[in-house]
């Protein structure tokens, strides 16, 4: 049989690749525990992004009954608080795995069996490229994240509201992290004032409200200019006598969401043990949501320090007393801890399975599009592409374990 012509052959080739569309969906996340708990929560929509609907806080005006004296119940009229909020979750830019067909290889293959080996070989190919380029950006620590990537376990699950001093963690269009924080002391140097606050997350930038400090001048509303690891400074217009000595107080930053905010613990081996740990962990999920994690998926070291931690001695499997020397199966209470080879070593993530979300745009999860031929050249490109999105219903039902040594 002659060769086929390039035009034919490119034609089959895009034909029989889409027949491949639903396996490479289907398989795209089998092997990669995190990315196959989204997988349960895939759809497909259609929008400027994935809109989320969020309970943003207590409405905080039930109570008992309030006889008024005459025989009617009085209660506040107050106007209610606003209590429902959404999360928009933008697009990632599309990410897309191109084949380059050879137009030798395009004269190599002579019949539809050559033409279906070869197609297989390329989904292979863009299907292993395809999901550890995901994996990899799903597992990326929140410092690596700009815009138009996808947003990572580290941006999805978090405490904290700032990825370095002049750059918020802006998750689904929110910001999480704590809004208030105790003033310990203060000072003055020329017209700027400096408030020490310990662990924050203001950034450059932020309006923040100091109240309750001693020196009255040093109250009100402010545009942050300066922010350090421990401490928080702006611009006063006029100068105002202030000491060092220690003052009560607090700032607030408007912007911040404190329901936003993922239980996060980063715990010593050397001060607690691994399972102390995850108690720890799971209890403050629950504390915080009154949810229970479904799914712990853990880096490698932490697996092995769990694995090491419960393996005191062999299990013995039956009664003749054959011993197994490694566990087949690790579980914290009911939950099964998953090892995940593409998570940060040092991690375990709890994750509240019914609040995570993936979503793909208008169907485009691992589609092919026609060929494109090369101008000056023989070759044509076949781009299989992406448009997705992660994201989370609820943030504080999900924690983030950090082991240190």
């Amino acid at each position: 049989m002659a060769a086929l012509g390039d035009a034919f052959f490119v034609q089959t080739f895009t034909t029989t690749l889409q027949r491949y569309e639903k396996q490479l969906v289907d398989n795209v996340l089998v092997d990669h525990p995190t990315l196959e708990l989204f997988k349960s929560a895939a759809k497909s929509i259609t929008g400027r992004g994935l809109v989320v609907p969020l309970r943003a806080s207590s409405l905080g005006a039930t109570g008992y009954n309030a006889p008024a004296g005459n025989g009617v119940v009085s209660f506040s009229t107050d106007p209610s608080k606003d209590i429902m909020g959404s999360a928009v979750f933008d697009w990632a830019n599309e990410i897309i795995t191109p084949f380059r067909l050879k137009h030798r290889d395009i004269l190599q293959n002579s019949g539809p069996e050559q033409i279906i080996s070869l197609v297989e070989e390329y989904v292979k190919a863009a299907q292993a490229d395809h999901q550890d380029f995901i994996v990899a950006e799903l597992h990326k620590l929140g410092s690596a994240w700009t815009s138009g990537k996808i947003n990572s376990m580290d941006m999805l699950v978090s405490n904290s509201d700032k990825l370095s001093t002049t750059t918020a963690r802006t998750v689904g269009g929110i910001r999480g992290g704590k809004s208030t924080k105790s003033v310990t002391n203060y000072a003055l140097t020329s017209n700027v004032v400096t408030l020490t606050v310990g662990s924050h997350d203001y950034i450059v930038g932020d309006s923040i409200v100091v109240a309750g400090v001693a020196e009255a001048g040093l109250n009100g509303t402010f545009v942050l200019t300066a922010v350090a690891a421990t401490t928080v400074s702006y611009a006063k217009t006029a100068s105002n006598v202030a000491s060092t000595a220690a003052t009560a107080g607090t700032t607030s930053c408007e912007v911040v969401k404190d329901y936003w905010s993922a239980t996060e613990l980063t715990s010593s081996a050397a001060s607690q043990d691994i399972v102390a740990a995850f108690r720890s962990v799971a209890n403050s999920i629950y504390a915080a949501s009154r949810k229970r994690p479904t799914h712990i998926v853990a880096g490698f070291a932490v697996f092995e320090e769990l694995e090491a931690f419960l393996q005191t001695k062999g299990q013995y499997t039956n009664p003749q007393g054959t011993a197994e020397t490694r566990f087949q199966t690790i579980k914290f209470g009911n939950l099964e801890v998953r090892l995940d080879p593409d998570c940060q070593t040092d991690r375990a993530y709890f994750i509240y399975m019914p609040s995570l979300r993936f979503a793909y745009c208008a169907g485009e999860f691992m589609k092919s599009y026609p060929a494109q031929p090369l101008e000056g050249t023989l070759d044509t490109v076949v781009p299989i592409a992406s448009t997705l999105t992660f994201g989370v219903a609820e943030r504080r039902a999900n924690g983030l374990l950090i082991r240190t040594a």
